[in-house]
């Protein structure tokens, strides 16, 4: 599934790139700034920017992924900092039950060791 999403990424941006690269000779007419009255004549006009729709496209997926990289990167690296503890966790409840184990077998020959003598004390 992961895997899946990450393509559709891809394509999505790819597809953005695309849609740049076909209206790089259009233009988008952007207004900057609200409504202004020139007090004398009545009139209302906005301030407006003149963008290369390619530019203008491009910008907002760097923004928009820079923005998605920013919002993320605290949860990635907080469930890296888990994954981490949890190994150790790991490492050690594994080392602990190879020493348990370790501690059972030492027992066992040493109960084998004093069965035999107590047979060969009870055979005399």
């Amino acid at each position: 599934m992961k895997t899946i999403v990450q393509i559709l990424a891809y394509f999505g941006i790819l597809a953005v790139i695309y849609f740049a690269i076909l209206n790089s000779h259009d233009t988008v007419t952007l207004q900057v700034w609200g409504p202004k009255v020139i007090a004398g004549t009545q009139e209302v006009y906005h301030y407006t920017k003149d963008i290369n729709i390619a530019v203008y496209t491009i910008g907002i997926l760097v923004i928009g992924l820079a923005v998605g990289v920013g919002m993320f990167s605290p949860f990635y690296f907080a469930m890296e900092e888990k994954l981490k503890i949890y190994k150790r966790e790991l490492e050690r409840s594994s080392v602990k039950t190879d020493t348990s184990s370790s501690q059972v077998k030492v027992l066992e020959a040493k109960v084998q060791v004093l069965e035999k003598a107590l047979r060969d004390a009870l055979n005399r």
